[in-house]
């Protein structure tokens, strides 16, 4: 365990329209203003998308049980955005929903919004930075020194 204490910077605020890449949208922000640190939090609608809803077993590296929807969805989520390789990498769990019947897993490789999402970016002001750690196959948080 590694922590490392920080404060909220700048707030932003982001609509994302029917049709645009979730995903893109809040890396591309992040990458536009700068922000090598944050907390993402996110409301709105997806018309499709792709959940890593566990693993397979309790191995690791882990193999991701990956489930993608087609059939538009509510959506809640929170993540972090913390650079690996020098780019934004977003890490977003989300609850999604329809009719009754709820998923949660993290969001990967596709988010189409639906109608419209909303996005609150929460900049930190403190080092950290994605590794690829080989022996898990994770990008877990590191500090430097």
């Amino acid at each position: 365990m590694e922590y490392r204490e920080g404060a909220i910077g700048r707030v932003f605020l982001v609509r994302v329209d029917h049709g645009e890449d979730l995903l893109a949208v809040v890396t591309g922000v992040a990458g536009e203003e700068g922000i090598e640190t944050g907390l993402v939090l996110l409301l709105g609608a997806l018309a499709r998308g792709r959940l890593v809803e566990g693993p397979a077993a309790l191995d690791l590296p882990p193999v991701p049980i990956a489930t993608a929807f087609l059939d538009g969805r509510e959506v809640l989520g929170v993540g972090t955005l913390v650079r690996e390789d020098g780019r934004p990498a977003l890490h977003l769990h989300a609850a999604t929903g329809r009719r009754g019947v709820a998923a949660v897993g993290c969001l990967r490789d596709e988010a189409q919004v639906y109608a419209v999402a909303e996005v609150v970016i929460l900049e930190l002001s403190l080092a950290a930075v994605r590794r690829r750690d080989p022996s898990t196959g994770l990008s877990p948080i590191a500090f430097p020194p």
